[in-house]
């Protein structure tokens, strides 16, 4: 069997074979999880209960299988993936309330940047949903389309009515397929496909950019890595700044860089996670962001994240922001 299909808070994707001798009915298996988990011990976690289905099934496994924090994260997306009444998280979803990031740059709106203030609200939303049923090529592949919004509200500026700062929207349509007996003991998966980024926006503000890419994606017990570079799409050279069409970024990849290696790490309920890019030149434009989570009540997490560098959003992606933000996180990576 393979536990079919994931997608983190990180900018991670994954699909994982666990390595069962025996096939399972996929269809079978989440109606049973599905009914079982509506009137389960709350203290049941997700594998147990898939492993009781299997036993109803006749398809129990003859060996325990190895903890893993991303298998049980799959195994508990897999008994909601196609319920109607439920969104699949991909990336993070979270709020901080509160974050100060430093001095507000020039090009944030032409007009009124000296009105800014250091403080703000940062949020994201992320989501995914599946768009095939069935396995296309092997085992446990599948075909997703996502989308982030991750925004900045000037919540507590009176001066200009509080309004949202930047919106970055981010659509992003991938193949993701299980790599299977590459290590021992370990979950591997490897994604590819196109995304589209942009904050919506026209004329000298309008930022967007276009990338394919690739993300290899490693697990084992309470920790995952992921790879992911990227190859920009190329844009025409706008010959003139107000011109409709065109390159609004031309110089993006400076900042951004050509690759994302993300990471986590979860130890007694608790969460770090790291981002990290830079475009391996002598100038080493980069950013780095840091997260820990924390459990507060139910499914309701503490949040703290720290991020330095370029490209946290697209107006500002040339210049140099540091901030700190306390917040709540709704769906952690693993």
């Amino acid at each position: 069997m393979s536990i079919k299909r994931f997608g983190c808070g990180l900018l991670i994707t994954l699909s994982f074979s666990t390595g069962y001798a025996e096939p399972v009915n996929d269809i079978d298996l989440k109606k049973c999880m599905q009914e079982k988990i509506l009137n389960a011990d709350p203290a049941a976690t997700a594998g147990k209960i898939e492993q009781d289905c299997k036993t109803i099934l006749g398809t129990a496994d003859s060996e325990i299988e190895e903890y893993s924090a991303i298998q049980e994260r799959n195994k508990k997306e897999a008994t909601t993936e196609w319920n109607p009444f439920v969104i699949t998280p991909y990336r993070s979803n979270y709020i901080l309330p509160y974050s100060y990031y430093n001095a507000p740059v020039d090009n944030t709106d032409l007009e009124q940047a000296d009105l800014l203030d250091n403080e703000e609200i940062k949020l994201q939303i992320s989501l995914k949903v599946p768009l095939t049923t069935a396995d296309m090529f092997i085992e446990g592949d599948g075909l997703y389309f996502a989308f982030t919004i991750k925004a900045f509200w000037q919540a507590y500026n009176d001066k200009i009515s509080s309004p949202f700062r930047e919106t970055n929207y981010r659509p992003e349509l991938f193949y993701s397929m299980p790599l299977r007996n590459l290590f021992d003991d370990s979950y591997s998966a490897l994604a590819m496909g196109f995304e589209h980024e942009s904050n919506g926006r026209s004329q000298l503000l309008s930022r967007s950019w276009n990338r394919l890419f690739i993300d290899y994606s490693f697990s084992r017990d309470n920790y995952l890595i992921s790879f992911r570079p990227w190859y920009r799409i190329p844009e025409k050279e706008k010959t003139e700044p107000f011109q409709a069409s065109g390159d609004d970024n031309p110089d993006i990849e400076k900042y951004m860089g050509h690759f994302e290696l993300r990471g986590a790490w979860k130890y007694n309920n608790q969460e770090i996670t790291m981002m990290f890019r830079n475009n391996l030149r002598s100038d080493n434009y980069g950013a780095i962001e840091l997260n820990y989570s924390f459990p507060l009540w139910g499914r309701l997490r503490g949040l703290v994240q720290y991020y330095n560098g370029y490209g946290e959003s697209l107006i500002d992606y040339n210049h140099r922001v540091e901030r700190i933000g306390i917040g709540f996180l709704l769906t952690n990576a693993i």
